[in-house]
């Protein structure tokens, strides 16, 4: 295995449509299996879910909570299918209160948001003698048509991943975030034929504050985490709807002429055009 190598799949990928990521990818594994760990560690991927068995509650799967075949539920913190030695992946007991207020915190968001869908957040520690760790806030929805919109079928998927690291200073902290959001539109259409419009936005923020005390409470990271996360996300919003939606509706109208006006004005000019074209070779044959 060798950077070039990876590089040049990654470079395959950028050329194939966004929206068939999952199988390229699974083709490309099935041919070098051993760039299996590095290509899902950098391949941003549509976000799928599964059911814990335990609380009956669906979770998402992603690499951040994945140990081999096994995925880690943020609601009861067992690994589904169980794992055979049971000794998963788990955050430290003080990261795994967070996680589950993260989740709590995550969900009304969600609801707030985007009316449904699947979050999730997974924690784990990076340096548990000084508090840093890290963190990945997940939502996934699916969206059918209506009888209008017969065909459609779209999916919304997020991650933002912090970084939460020690300034050195007591009680500053360093965050820094990375977040990635993948939207796939896939449409059937009969007399339009298959409509694709899929793609991929990722934006970084960094931000160093100081948790403050309030006699015996301490500010929670979720209090800084949270703004921040809410502000990208809005950026990566906008920057979709005007990169995929607007440029789009540009392309197809300038395709599609739909206002009679317009229709008329270029008709009236072909005309024009087709007199004088005319006219001139009739001056030349001296006619």
């Amino acid at each position: 295995m060798s950077q070039e190598d990876i590089k040049h799949c990654l470079n395959i990928l950028r050329r194939t449509p966004p929206s068939d990521v999952d199988n390229n990818l699974e083709r490309l594994i099935a041919l070098r299996a051993d760039l299996d760990e590095e290509l899902c560690q950098r391949v941003d991927t549509p976000l799928e879910l599964d059911q814990d068995e335990k609380t009956g509650q669906s979770f998402i799967l992603c690499d951040y909570n994945r140990d081999g075949d096994s995925y880690r539920s943020p609601w009861s913190n067992e690994y589904f299918p169980p794992l055979e030695d049971d000794d998963g992946f788990k955050p430290s007991a003080k990261l795994r209160q967070l996680e589950i207020e993260a989740n709590k915190v995550f969900d009304v968001y969600r609801h707030q948001y985007f009316e449904g869908g699947v979050s999730s957040v997974y924690m784990w520690d990076l340096d548990e003698n000084v508090g840093s760790f890290a963190a990945c806030f997940c939502i996934q929805k699916d969206a059918q048509g209506a009888k209008d919109m017969k065909g459609f079928k779209g999916n919304w998927s997020s991650v933002h991943v912090f970084e939460v690291n020690t300034t050195g200073q007591k009680d500053s902290w360093n965050y820094k975030l990375t977040s990635t959001v993948l939207v796939s539109m896939p449409m059937k259409v009969k007399g339009l034929g298959d409509i694709d419009l899929s793609g991929s936005v990722t934006k970084q923020a960094q931000k160093t504050a100081t948790l403050q005390s309030y006699a015996d409470n301490k500010q929670s990271h979720l209090e800084y985490m949270g703004p921040m996360l809410e502000d990208l996300e809005l950026d990566l919003r906008g920057t979709i709807e005007g990169v995929y939606f607007q440029k789009t509706k540009e392309i197809v109208n300038g395709m599609r002429v739909t206002d009679a006006q317009i229709k008329a004005r270029d008709k009236k000019m072909a005309n024009i055009a087709t007199s004088a074209a005319k006219s001139q070779g009739l001056n030349k044959t001296g006619l």
